[in-house]
């Protein structure tokens, strides 16, 4: 009896324990991909280094000076800097299990946890080595704290808004995309309901663009250079079709109906709340704010597309609004009776079933273990580094994987490949060669060989994350 009191008082915090245990189960591994190669990279230098490679970058610094801090105090390791990413995704469950619940009662709160977990992206995005977590968790607080503003105007709800929505901004520029949503909706709501609270609002948004100000600074600077940096592909018809998709997509296609299925229910239980008048007016506003912030981001981000010379805007950049979607479906869905809110927590089981399977392959399936030996054992001090095929992901992953053992000395990439080769040569050094799985080298590659009489020998085959290589080492009489 004592036990079962025991459990029924504290289910939140038991399940809190539970879901934050399914994310830490993914981060012993040391498979990257060249986003996170990228960010662990920048951060494998000093203080000054990360702030001076951060300014050079196109995002703003907050992750990369929390991941260069969990680094210096507990090791340069893939666990480590996963947990890194995975600390904001343990963040919003405890949000989910103190404001949310607070506000919206256990129910709510329980099943807002679980599909923070459980549905797609959150697993595979809440223990990757780059900004989004950070960015979802300060979105969606923002989101949260929102809410908690409108309905109770205290100096504790308005200072927490505001923090949230600027660190979303010192996250990443489509966190402050989504926390903007947000003062969209307090403006709306305040101007329909209490206009005198209009001076609040505005008291919230001058202190956010005051404390956003540094930043804003470092981010006109990178907005000047990224078109010469990169280009996302154009937001096609077609494009923003699969983006209007993209928080359901599981990559098991009956998990992915059924996630689509808890979504369209959660709709049509809130069009019903209407229609009955069980969803008062404010309540209404704010399920309608959280629904819509995800599509307001992506057209938002396509109009950005369009004007700028250089497309900046990818589906992964809509992660931070996808909180506040399933905010919506917890509430509504959290309301129903007994029977539809168990089916809804079944039917988010199986999903996060089928989702945690994937991300277990992703992380577990190919391991870089044998390639991480294989570097300590073979490369040398000042060796120098070239791939074919897939520059710019194995320009971050090989060298990267030198960088988590101190016995193993670092690989200097160097491009282009004739410029490599007269470097190995002026130093002395080895150089070594990748070739991506299904790429070779060209006939211009080749002519480049033969002038310095080199040869390719096979060494290795890598298999790490979701790539494939070949390594060789250049075999000539000066090398």
């Amino acid at each position: 009896m004592i036990i079962s009191h025991f459990f029924k008082k504290n289910t939140v915090f038991i399940l809190f324990v539970i879901l934050s245990g399914i994310f830490i189960s993914l981060v012993w591994n040391n498979n990257v991909w060249m986003d996170e190669a990228f960010t662990a990279s920048l951060v494998h230098t000093d203080f000054a280094g990360v702030i001076e490679r951060s300014m050079a970058d196109t995002l703003p610094p907050l992750y990369n000076i929390f991941l260069w801090t969990m680094t210096a105090v507990f090791g340069y390791s893939t666990p480590v800097m996963k947990i890194t990413s995975l600390i904001p995704m343990i963040a919003t469950l405890f949000i989910g299990a103190t404001v949310v619940r607070k506000r919206w009662g256990n129910k709510v709160a329980a099943l807002f946890m679980m599909l923070v977990t459980l549905m797609p992206l959150m697993l595979s995005f809440g223990v990757e080595i780059r900004m989004y977590s950070m960015g979802f968790f300060f979105a969606t607080a923002s989101g949260v704290y929102a809410y908690e503003f409108a309905c109770d105007t205290t100096k504790k709800n308005m200072a927490l808004f505001v923090i949230f929505s600027t660190l979303a901004g010192y996250t990443h520029h489509f966190a402050f995309v989504t926390a903007a949503f947000s003062y969209l909706y307090l403006l709306i709501y305040f101007f329909i309901s209490d206009r005198k609270r209009i001076r609040q609002w505005i008291s919230c948004l001058v202190a956010t663009f005051i404390l956003y100000i540094p930043c804003l600074i470092v981010t006109l600077g990178q907005i000047s250079r990224v078109s010469g940096y990169f280009s996302m592909p154009d937001v096609t018809a077609a494009v923003f079709g699969k983006y209007m998709i993209y928080p359901f997509i599981v990559g098991v296609t009956p998990a992915t109906v059924i996630c689509m299925l808890i979504m369209a229910g959660a709709v049509a239980a809130f069009a019903a709340g209407i229609r009955n008048g069980s969803t008062d007016i404010h309540m209404a506003a704010y399920l309608v704010f959280c629904l819509l912030t995800y599509y307001g981001v992506l057209v938002f981000g396509t109009i950005v597309s369009r004007i700028m010379t250089a497309n900046i805007f990818v589906d992964r950049y809509l992660f931070f609004a996808t909180g506040l979607l399933w905010l919506f479906a917890a509430i509504v869905l959290g309301r129903l009776d007994t029977k539809g809110y168990v089916v809804s927590c079944v039917c988010a089981v199986f999903v996060g079933i089928c989702t945690y399977i994937v991300a277990f392959k992703a992380e577990y399936g190919n391991t870089a273990d044998e390639e991480i030996a294989f570097l300590r054992d073979n490369v040398s001090e000042g060796d120098i580094y070239f791939s074919i095929g897939g520059h710019e992901e194995m320009q971050n992953c090989i060298p990267f994987y030198t960088y988590l053992d101190s016995e193993t000395p670092e690989l200097t990439f160097v491009y282009p490949l004739e410029e490599a080769i007269k470097k190995s040569q002026e130093k002395g050094t080895g150089l070594w060669i990748s070739v991506l799985d299904g790429f070779e080298p060209t006939r211009e590659d080749m002519e480049i060989f033969e002038k310095y009489g080199i040869t390719l020998e096979k060494k290795a085959d890598f298999s790490f994350d979701r790539y494939r290589c070949e390594m060789y080492k250049a075999k000539a009489g000066d090398l």
